[in-house]
């Protein structure tokens, strides 16, 4: 129950949420649905980097990942864009867009990140790179304003995270 898992059911859950389709360069995982990402070769995405066509992007564990900008279809108190990023991406849509919300996911223990890391299918070295960074992001996140949650009740999780959501919404909407 990682953090696609979560941002599906909140989606789901809130008619009010749109989930961002994220485009990437790494390859698909055997048995990852083909539309679970915008799956490109490098020149693509570099080329949408040059024509400024991302919220945000970022270089993690040798593959691109970026978030195409949106359209005015989420734009407005009764439509949101939920973006499914790491924290590089997370920073670089707070200097864009400083009032949104960023949450991060932690496990709940080490033990628990390996163990949802090799269900993924993950090869042992991309997992390990994973868990060696885990930390690093989790501070980072802690750093530019990310309120934490502790994923390790997948309902839990999906309610106070849509809670923390539905709060920022309805003070923006009310102060607008």
């Amino acid at each position: 129950m990682g953090k696609g898992t979560v941002a599906s059911l909140l989606c789901q859950r809130n008619e009010w949420l749109a989930l961002s389709r994220s485009w990437t360069t790494r390859k698909r995982r055997e048995g990852e649905s083909e539309d679970a990402y915008v799956f490109v070769d490098q020149a693509h995405f570099k080329a949408a980097v040059e024509a400024d066509g991302f919220l945000e992007w970022a270089w993690f564990l040798d593959n691109l990942y970026g978030t195409p900008l949106p359209g005015h279809e989420y734009v407005g108190c009764d439509r949101h864009i939920l973006l499914e990023i790491d924290v590089q991406g997370a920073a670089q849509v707070r200097e864009r867009v400083p009032s949104a919300v960023v949450v991060v996911l932690v496990p709940p223990s080490d033990e628990e990140l390996m163990r949802r890391l090799q269900g993924r299918g993950d090869d042992a070295s991309h997992v390990l790179a994973r868990m060696r960074l885990a930390d690093e992001e989790i501070q980072a996140a802690v750093a530019i304003g990310a309120r934490r949650v502790v994923n390790d009740d997948l309902d839990r999780t999906v309610a106070e995270v849509g809670q923390l959501f539905r709060a920022a919404v309805e003070e923006r909407c009310a102060s607008s």
